[in-house]
């Protein structure tokens, strides 16, 4: 395997990372604008309402989201290598695609597990 996708799939997990990371923080700070507009109009915050705001979503619910964003970049890099047509050049990304396949088929069989059994993550 080469080089450079090694290093492209490090730069896809980082940035990954750094969309989650992300995405929660905008989601804490839209809560905060929300809680802080709510006190500056003189509305009583109820526990109740603070409860809704700050709610996490459902369980398993980042897991299934990643699952099927690894299953779909593995699928990407096999389609990708299928477009190059030279045999070895398709042997490799198919190589590189199996990580994020196994890492997200993971991902969506444990969630399907958990739900099967009723058990909360």
């Amino acid at each position: 395997m080469e080089v450079d996708i090694i290093i492209t799939i490090g730069i896809v997990a980082v940035l990954l990372f750094m969309i989650a990371q992300g995405s929660r923080i905008i989601r804490t700070v839209a809560m905060h604008r929300t809680l802080r507009k709510g006190i500056e109009q003189g509305q009583a915050l109820s526990t109740d309402l603070v409860e809704r705001l700050d709610k996490a979503p459902e369980p398993g619910a980042m897991d299934q989201r990643l699952g099927f964003l690894l299953v779909a970049g593995a699928f990407a890099l096999i389609t990708a290598g299928a477009i190059q047509g030279r045999a070895d050049e398709f042997r490799d990304m198919v190589i590189a695609a199996v990580f994020p396949l196994f890492i997200g088929g993971a991902l969506l069989l444990r969630l399907w597990l958990v739900r099967r059994r009723g058990i909360e993550s």
